[in-house]
């Protein structure tokens, strides 16, 4: 309600204004967001890789203990 008596009292440079305002925000929110996703898909990435090589290094350690004789 607020923002609506704003405008019937704003001037149409101050519309044209505020909605490039807004639309510079809507910009700098949505490059924000791709960053966020591509940091995120970066780490789940690197944590895939992470357990591949840990389940290599169990699988080495099951053979080497399959392999050593008992005593």
């Amino acid at each position: 309600m607020y923002y609506a008596l704003m405008l019937l009292q704003a001037s149409p440079d101050d519309v044209v204004r505020e909605m490039e305002r807004l639309q510079r925000n809507f910009t700098f929110l949505n490059g924000g967001l791709w960053v966020a996703w591509l940091i995120l898909v970066v780490y789940v990435l690197m944590m895939v890789g992470r357990e591949r090589k840990l389940k290599r290094e169990i699988a080495g350690l099951k053979a080497m203990l399959e392999d050593k004789p008992r005593s």
